[in-house]
């Protein structure tokens, strides 16, 4: 066993022992034959990184985006989306959008009915 691998099982060993909450590290010392002022070194920088790391949750967002870019899946657009809509839907959709610009026209046209009314007035009081 070389000693890269000798020291990265003393570091797992020692890191299992805080993390069930055992305090006995003699255990460690004769398992791994090292002194206990060199586990004692690995126990501080260990409960030092066990309390500055916290635990962090990564947002929805963040994960559809990593698994999209490992994957390789393209980023859904609003057309692709309805594109795997069932026939039915996707003519209901069509219906509303048309529906939903036409009342938008209108509205702009009686805005601008309106204004019209406003300005003839004027004109005729200027000649």
């Amino acid at each position: 066993m070389n000693s890269e691998t000798h020291l990265q099982d003393l570091v797992s060993a020692v890191t299992d022992a805080l993390l069930a909450g055992d305090r006995n590290i003699d255990a460690i010392v004769s398992r791994y034959q090292v002194s206990r002022a060199q586990v004692s070194g690995l126990v501080k920088v260990i409960r030092g990184l066990h309390v500055t790391l916290v635990g962090a949750q990564p947002s929805q967002q963040f994960v559809s985006r990593l698994r999209q870019d490992l994957m390789g899946e393209p980023v859904p657009s609003v057309i692709t989306r309805i594109r795997r809509l069932p026939p039915r839907v996707q003519i209901a959709a069509g219906i509303a959008l048309l529906a939903g610009f036409m009342l938008i026209q209108r509205r702009r046209m009686q805005e601008y009915a309106r204004q019209e009314r406003q300005i003839q007035p004027e004109i005729s009081a200027v000649q």
